[in-house]
């Protein structure tokens, strides 16, 4: 039995295992390959914007409403490096989200 027979929902267990770098090194093998690579590779992407938002939501609950007390409580820092990835997330997603809406790719083979 060769890899390619397991059914896709075992590959795709399999291949959640491994980074998103060898994740994408893996479409190289065959279309089927490809087509299962980029499941895994898409649902990564969706996973890291959920999991940011509620990051974000959870410190900035907690932050004091008015902008001067929320410049000097302790999780100010946290707040702001929460909001510049959410910067380079939403960037990722203007430039990523074409490409999965017409089927491909949301990460590029070669690193970043």
């Amino acid at each position: 039995m060769s890899l390619l027979n397991l059914p896709d929902d075992v590959l795709e267990k399999i291949l959640s295992c491994m980074s998103y770098d060898d994740v994408s090194r893996c479409r190289l093998v065959c279309r089927r390959m490809n087509d299962v690579c980029k499941r895994v590779l898409n649902r990564g992407f969706h996973r890291v914007e959920r999991y940011h938002a509620k990051c974000l939501r959870q410190v900035k609950s907690q932050l004091p409403r008015r902008e001067s007390e929320r410049r000097k409580h302790s999780l100010a820092r946290h707040c702001d490096i929460l909001t510049a990835v959410e910067t380079r997330l939403s960037l990722l997603g203007m430039t990523f989200m074409k490409f999965i809406e017409m089927d491909l790719c949301c990460f590029i083979l070669e690193r970043f």
